[in-house]
């Protein structure tokens, strides 16, 4: 693996996710298929139509309700679901683990969505495989509780699924800012995903984003329970059915708003989280030479990392004053970036994964 194995977290350089899947896995918090963890409610015994004759929806969404700051916003994300235009018949299945006023909304003004109560501290991607459990559709897409979908969404995702070759198990598309009002805002934006933003080439991809993608049901179905609870899906599940040969297809017309109005101390934190448990997941206990020699190189990533977002925004032509105004947040996050990684080469993920939002 090159250099680009070291920047950290969940970032898309314009080809792919970096990310190590593999050594991730080994420290997965494994649940046995079809069983629940403490005190959840136990699966649905089925995934097909419901009792008294309900039909299987085409598309179940799939969403966490994890969010400290903004929480609300998935209200407005409930709202462009339930509103989308010319969509196909879906679903909405939320897994909790706030449950808090805003989830007592939900199911005041959006009775529609199935609400799952999960522990405190479940990892996010437990709480969706825990959903996914529930999944009754042929599709199953995944976004995340701070994220608003064009209204079309779902008409896009499935008009790409028809447009994409035979092999296709999932469809993803274009990450749009939708919190533009300040530097700070387009700073946590630009971090995370400055390669992502439109344009993105249509068809067969290398990478999607893991909040607006959508996935074939049966191909999620035949993968281990260990590859969707260890990680983020965009950085265990799509590198595996990549290297089975299934296409990830791209559609720039399939658009999700990033709504999320972070503090900087909430993302400061969560960007340092992250590199923690990317870093202390990449190597084994046997592997000392190898981790120490990863956590000296940390003290070159921060112009790496600063190039890369750079990079990914001037490629697409676009949004170059709000990158210059969101430099001086930039330089610090990326400099956190590169402590979290510090921090997990040398003392372990510790309970980074459960933390994380």
């Amino acid at each position: 693996m090159s250099i680009l194995a070291y920047t950290g977290a969940r970032m898309f350089d314009g080809d792919n996710w970096h990310d190590d899947a593999t050594l991730v896995i080994d420290g997965a918090r494994l649940l046995a298929i079809g069983a629940a963890p403490p005190g959840m409610p136990a699966p649905a015994p089925a995934n097909g139509p419901r009792p008294g004759g309900d039909p299987a929806p085409t598309f179940s969404i799939l969403i966490g309700l994890v969010s400290t700051e903004d929480s609300d916003r998935i209200l407005e994300t409930l709202a462009s679901l339930r509103a989308q235009d010319g969509a196909p018949r879906h679903e909405v299945i939320l897994a909790d683990r706030r449950q808090d006023a805003v989830s007592a909304r939900i199911r005041a003004e959006h009775p529609e969505a199935v609400l799952i109560p999960c522990p405190p501290g479940t990892p996010l991607p437990e709480m969706r495989a825990i959903a996914l459990d529930r999944a009754r559709g042929a599709y199953v897409a995944v976004t995340e509780d701070h994220c608003v979908p064009t209204r079309d969404w779902l008409l896009r995702m499935e008009e790409a699924f028809r447009a994409a070759p035979a092999g296709t198990a999932a469809v993803g598309g274009c990450v749009e800012n939708g919190v533009c009002d300040t530097s700070l805002d387009w700073a946590t934006f630009l971090c995370e995903y400055s390669g992502l933003i439109a344009p993105v080439p249509d068809g067969p991809a290398r990478a999607l984003p893991g909040m607006n993608v959508a996935y074939r049901r049966d191909v999620l179905a035949g993968l281990d329970r260990a590859l969707l609870t260890s990680g983020f899906w965009e950085t265990t599940v799509h590198p595996v059915l990549a290297a089975r040969g299934q296409v990830l297809y791209s559609a720039n017309a399939v658009r999700m708003l990033h709504k999320k109005r972070f503090s900087f101390g909430l993302f400061a934190a969560q960007r340092f989280l992250y590199s923690r448990y990317y870093a202390g997941r990449r190597f084994g206990r046997a592997e000392a030479a190898r981790r120490w020699a990863a956590c000296a190189m940390t003290l070159a990533l921060p112009p790496l990392l600063l190039f890369r977002i750079a990079r990914g925004v001037l490629a697409k032509r676009r949004l170059r004053g709000e990158l210059a105004s969101a430099l001086p947040h930039l330089g610090v996050f990326v400099l956190i970036w590169a402590a979290g990684e510090m921090a997990g080469y040398a003392l372990g993920p510790g309970d980074a994964l459960s933390r994380i939002e």
